[in-house]
């Protein structure tokens, strides 16, 4: 249940999820998916974007390049060396990236991260306190950066806050706008 500006509340029935498979990801091989209540509307489908672990990728070409200089030099064990630890951090982006998910419906905002055990942190639009966004000179000339959301004012520093954070969310922007918007009209009731 939440409160609106006006004093009245509004009641959630989420036992009143159905099978919407056609609501879902139109991603193929989508295994990570939720049940979305009647009515709700997916708005936003996002994953982390790629260019959120260069420095890791520029760390594992570099051991991957060393690894083959060494082979080449003939050292196998530098070479092998060198290869696995390029592969193991190549694997690592993997599955940094594909076992999260952010989605944003015209109700929700919803983080997915898991494969086999899934973990799901959602709150919903009337509840969003605080909003912020950030992004460094580089990500934002590649358009991604981090959208962070909570039930209240999200502190700045080292203290730890119960927000539900979007690292690495392509167009950043826009997914702060719609989230806005969305929370905006549901809050003013215009839904």
């Amino acid at each position: 249940m939440s409160q609106k500006r006006d004093g009245s509340a509004v009641a959630y029935d989420e036992a009143e999820t159905v099978d919407r498979s056609s609501d879902r990801s139109s991603r193929p091989g989508s295994r990570r998916e939720i049940s979305l209540l009647e009515g709700e509307e997916v708005l936003v489908d996002a994953q982390p974007t790629w260019w959120n672990w260069i420095a890791h990728a520029v760390g594992g070409g570099l051991a991957g390049l060393i690894g083959v200089l060494g082979l080449a030099a003939g050292s196998a064990a530098a070479g092998v060396l060198g290869i696995v630890t390029g592969l193991v951090i190549a694997g690592y982006i993997w599955y940094r990236r594909n076992r999260v998910r952010y989605l944003v419906t015209d109700r929700r905002l919803v983080v997915i991260a898991g494969f086999t055990a899934r973990t799901t942190s959602e709150t919903w639009m009337e509840d969003i306190r605080g909003l912020q966004t950030s992004t460094t000179a580089f990500s934002r000339g590649r358009g991604f950066g981090t959208v962070t959301v909570s039930h209240a004012v999200i502190p700045q520093g080292f203290s730890r806050t119960s927000a539900l954070s979007l690292s690495g969310v392509p167009n950043y922007a826009d997914v702060a706008n719609t989230i806005r918007q969305r929370q905006s009209e549901r809050k003013a009731g215009d839904y």
